[in-house]
């Protein structure tokens, strides 16, 4: 597994996070329906935002896949990252089918808590990759802030 290249290692793991949000989009009437606070950016501004910070996820994976192969890398980091893409994929399908403000709350903080963790555990293996995680780690604290006051704002 480790002879793929790193530009198909960041490709694969692009399509691994955004491949629930193809089928299950968000619902955008809905979005446009809640109530949000007034430091809430544009859908379109978080959207974006998302595919560059999913881009960067990948790029810091190849990375890591080209420095160091998915066998030497610790069992921390797997778990980690593998907790960090459930949430995400769990945010999709959440968001589709329930449309609970709280438990998106609580899985968007759960992401950004993976998020900033992997900044962490990807320092020893390539600071360049645990660098490229810190965006992520302070998009998704934002996003989390969001989701809160969206919740209070909707209740």
């Amino acid at each position: 597994m480790d002879r793929l290249s790193p530009v198909a290692v960041f490709f694969l793991n692009y399509v691994a996070f955004t491949a629930l949000s193809w089928i299950f989009p968000m619902d955008r009437k809905w979005l446009a329906s809640l109530e949000k606070p007034s430091w809430s950016p544009p859908g379109m501004v978080v959207g974006m935002a998302w595919m560059i910070i999913f881009a960067l996820i990948s790029l810091a994976v190849a990375l890591l896949w080209d420095k160091v192969g998915l066998r030497r890398i610790g069992l921390s980091w797997k778990a980690v990252f593998l907790a960090n893409w459930f949430f995400n994929q769990l945010f999709y399908i959440g968001q589709s089918f329930s449309r609970n403000l709280f438990y998106s709350f609580l899985d968007t903080a759960a992401i950004a808590v993976t998020a900033t963790l992997l900044v962490f555990v990807s320092w020893p293996y390539s600071r360049a990759a645990a660098l490229l995680f810190a965006p992520y780690a302070l998009w998704s604290s934002f996003a989390t802030a969001l989701a809160w006051a969206i919740y209070r704002l909707n209740r």
